[in-house]
């Protein structure tokens, strides 16, 4: 009785902290804005997470604790080698930026690991309901901020949009995207207030001016309608009427709004800058170039960067990786595309490394469709997958996903929720 009020105890507090997630990002905004600290207040909060979370996986008794202590081993051990390798080959190495830049990317692997551990052993409340919670306040503060006049804008040149409160346009937007299936779910099956909440993620959404919020609501508004359809059609889950007309008119409503809204503005600007005509009648054909341009937003001249630094570098950095910024000279930049940025830093080894948790969630899933294809053909499961592949895809379009843990926590959540065994993690809710 003791060891599972523990345990309880442990998950309200990783879920208590995860509820935070929105007003940390807020204080770290205004940090930085009005004070210029590059060391904030969130990232010493989710600093202290790590170490407690670390110390959990190292302390605790679980099952398969072996296997996840000698994956942390084997992936502490290699940073200590990359450290060395970058110390003695980078044509600039700094310290500082090095060890920040690890942290980051470590964050998404130990949270993974950490609610892995902590889902298994049940919990009372769904972790997606407090998920939820976080986002819907996420959305409200960009309402507030927006309807006061009081937001911070996207960009800060030509292009439309704001940020609300908070810092960075892609990190929130990310979350945002993530959150909105999950949003959606409880607001089909739960209460009608949650419709509201829905509307203030979607209005963040487009607020920011991105074509990410844009594209985030587009693909889950059809995924939910499609699902919610043809479940009801097969009377495999009842999703009431009156909901199911209500998402329609938010999508047709969301189709007539496109053209006024922000994003619809900065890819008019966008492609004015690249010299693509819009004029009616004309047939011209965008070169690669301009699509490449449009899609990753200048991302690809980075990209081009680090190939040529990769190609240059000596076997051990492409073994180990090449750390914050590549081989950099003048200025240390990332591409900002999370599986790129992760690649060329971490290395071959590292890379291949990191991607040991998006394997074993595929797997645990491939597992699970096999020992209960009914169960994964559910609107719970659907809509937390395609919260997954909005953060996968953010991820590899536009960064800020998994090298931010104020983002990648989220998508840690939404993943071991996934790999950790649904059926049985429902087991165990309805026995506590």
């Amino acid at each position: 009785m003791l060891k599972t009020e523990k345990r309880n105890k442990v998950l309200w507090l990783s879920m208590l902290f995860l509820l935070l997630q929105p007003i940390i990002d807020v204080l770290t905004s205004l940090s930085i804005r009005l004070n210029d600290q590059a060391f904030t207040l969130g990232l010493a909060m989710r600093f202290c997470f790590l170490l407690f979370i670390c110390a959990y996986l190292l302390f605790t008794s679980y099952v398969r604790k072996p296997v996840i202590l000698g994956y942390l081993l084997l992936f502490g051990l290699f940073i200590v080698i990359s450290i060395g390798v970058q110390f003695t080959m980078k044509p600039v190495f700094m310290w500082g930026p090095e060890l920040k830049w690890l942290m980051k990317n470590v964050y998404f692997v130990v949270c993974f690991l950490f609610f892995l551990v902590a889902f298994r052993r049940g919990f009372r409340i769904s972790p997606l309901y407090y998920l939820m919670i976080a986002v819907i306040l996420t959305g409200a503060m960009m309402t507030v901020a927006g309807l006061s006049d009081t937001a911070f804008p996207s960009y800060d040149y030509w292009k439309s949009g704001h940020v609300g409160w908070f810092y960075a346009g892609n990190e929130i937007g990310a979350i945002l995207a993530m959150g909105l299936p999950v949003v959606l779910y409880f607001a089909l099956k739960r209460s009608w207030w949650l419709m509201v909440g829905l509307l203030t993620v979607m209005y963040g959404l487009l607020a920011l001016g991105t074509k990410v919020g844009y594209g985030a609501i587009l693909i889950t508004l059809l995924i939910s309608i499609g699902t919610s359809i043809v479940l009801r059609l097969v009377k495999r889950e009842y999703i009431q009427r009156t909901k199911l007309v209500t998402l329609g008119i938010l999508f047709v409503v969301f189709i007539l709004m496109t053209p006024y809204t922000p994003v619809a503005h900065n890819m008019e600007l966008q492609l004015d800058w690249l010299g693509v005509s819009k004029e009616e009648g004309n047939t011209q054909v965008m070169t690669s170039e301009q699509k490449d341009n449009i899609v990753y937003s200048g991302r690809e001249t980075y990209w081009e960067e680090y190939q040529a630094y990769f190609q240059e570098a000596p076997w051990m950095q492409k073994l180990f990786g090449m750390g914050y910024g590549g081989n950099f000279t003048d200025e240390a930049k990332t591409i900002e595309m999370d599986f790129l940025d992760l690649f060329y830093s971490l290395g071959m080894i590292g890379f291949s490394l990191y991607l040991l948790p998006f394997v074993y969630m595929l797997w645990q899933l491939i597992k699970q469709a096999f020992q209960n294809m009914k169960r994964l053909m559910d609107l719970e499961v659907i809509l937390v997958l395609t919260g997954v592949a909005l953060g996968l895809g953010v991820a590899f379009i536009a960064g800020h996903v998994l090298t931010a843990p104020g983002v990648s926590i989220y998508l840690a959540v939404l993943m071991a929720w996934l790999a950790c065994g649904i059926q049985s993690v429902r087991l165990e809710n309805s026995m506590n």
